[in-house]
């Protein structure tokens, strides 16, 4: 046999033409084979390993169709690939995986995730077996738009928990809120390039009006919310009414009257992020800005917070006048959100399992923000200035220290504590402490352990 390295065991438990196609890429990248040598023909190799001309067949045609070797016709198989001297390693085998202490966070107070214990997997979970054993539904793509099931029940939900006006054509579904965004740049150029949001209230969304080439122009707010004027030169405004940077409570309907004004005469358009806005816990929840006018509107819902974050489908409900620019263009994109999801929350709320899912966590985060807020008056007290940030199930600390940001978050990680959101203003740090992911009855200890790794270095 000219090639002694091309050899197979019968006794293995693996094909014998997979054998043979792994033996000669091993040849090919150890240099035992190099580009241009010839390889035996099929019946000369089918015979010196004593199997089958199919055997060795098949092995020579994945190897062609990898770009391994290639069959000239009439003159046999040739040693395509060129491997040359790099070094290649195999991490999953060779690399020693690091016990990375930051990796094992204990408390995560950023907000990525969810207390396991309060998700309605059950049901959520029969929602999605009942889908799944409809092959006949999820055997085709999706909507583009969305799924007809789930619009009209959104239609419905929206107007029951928000007061959001409209109807099942007007909304569009996606994989959540700046997925969704992104296909507002499309239809909204005729309200220029410039968009004005609140001083660092959305990073998400702002990367997306950026990457489209949009002007990005912060506004200040004060403690009714975001301050917008006839001086406010453009014709976006991103919001969110329920609740913002500067707190837990709501536009103030004078504020939001100010701010449809403007719109109205400025000839300008809102979007509305409606970020957690049913989920408000020490009060009544405030219809959407979206209820006032639904031509000026934009209005953006989800559902992280209320079914799991894992599950990425969010809504947005189009005025008129853009869903036409949306419609001509909306077979030209592909639907984000899983067919199969959306399928799933469609019977997920018409079942009702939303509402009281709803209902259940009102009563629990009102629990969790308590404690959590007692927590933390009763370990950082002082000057530390600590307040809810309702929308955001979050508590928020204003603290004095002299060390930058990235060294707050990662002296908290070094002790297996993730921190989320932070900025600085004034000389104030403000840290976002979401107890969303945190059990209730770790929420003490939790506080209590962010101190001791902070103590140190506050002011």
């Amino acid at each position: 046999m000219l090639y002694e390295f091309l050899q197979v065991d019968k006794q293995e438990q693996s094909l014998l033409y997979e054998q043979l196609y792994k033996r000669v890429i091993a040849a090919i990248e150890s240099g035992d084979l190099v580009h241009g040598d010839k390889l035996p023909s099929i019946r000369t190799l089918a015979a010196d390993l004593n199997v089958s001309r199919t055997t060795v067949e098949t092995a020579y045609d994945q190897l062609c169709a990898e770009g391994y070797i290639n069959n000239k016709p009439k003159k046999g198989f040739f040693v395509e690939a060129e491997i040359h001297s790099v070094n290649i390693q195999n991490h999953s085998e060779k690399q020693p995986i690091k016990n990375d202490r930051c990796t094992n966070i204990k408390y995560d107070f950023s907000g990525s995730s969810l207390d396991p214990q309060y998700i309605d997997l059950k049901y959520w979970k029969r929602c999605l077996k009942d889908i799944l054993d409809k092959p006949s539904v999820i055997s085709s793509y999706g909507d583009p738009q969305g799924e007809k099931d789930l619009r009209e029940i959104l239609c419905d939900y929206a107007k029951k928990l928000r007061g959001v006006n409209t109807s099942p054509d007007n909304i569009i579904i996606g994989a959540g809120t700046q997925t969704l965004m992104s296909f507002l740049p499309g239809i909204m150029r005729d309200y220029g390039n410039d968009v004005f949001i609140e001083k660092g209230f959305f990073p998400q969304g702002e990367q997306i009006f950026c990457d489209f080439g949009y002007r990005l122009n912060g506004l200040s707010a004060d403690r009714n919310g975001i301050i917008v004027d006839d001086s406010t030169q453009g014709r976006i405004l991103f919001v969110n009414s329920s609740g913002s940077n500067r707190g837990s409570a709501p536009l103030p309907y004078n504020k939001r009257m100010e701010i449809i004004g403007w719109a109205e005469r400025n000839n300008a358009i809102i979007i509305e992020d409606d970020y957690n806005g049913e989920l408000r816990y020490t009060s009544k929840p405030v219809p959407a800005l979206q209820s006032m006018n639904n031509d000026r509107v934009i209005y953006i819902g989800s559902f992280s917070k209320l079914l799991l974050p894992s599950v990425r489908i969010g809504y947005m409900v189009l005025p008129d006048h853009l869903l036409k620019l949306y419609e001509a263009k909306k077979h030209n994109y592909n639907q984000t959100a899983s067919k199969t999801e959306q399928l799933a929350l469609a019977e997920y709320i018409n079942l009702g399992r939303l509402d009281r899912q709803l209902r259940k966590l009102r009563k629990i985060y009102a629990v969790k923000s308590e404690l959590l807020l007692s927590a933390l008056r009763k370990h950082f007290g002082g000057n530390t200035i600590i307040e809810t940030v309702e929308t955001a199930l979050c508590v928020r600390l204003k603290i004095k220290t002299s060390i930058s940001l990235d060294e707050l978050k990662n002296k908290a990680k070094e002790s297996g504590i993730r921190i989320g959101k932070c900025r600085e203003k004034n000389g104030l740090k403000y840290i976002y402490l979401s107890f969303a992911g945190i059990a209730t009855d770790k929420l003490e200890e939790a506080a209590e352990e962010l101190y001791k790794v902070w103590a140190d270095i506050l002011l």
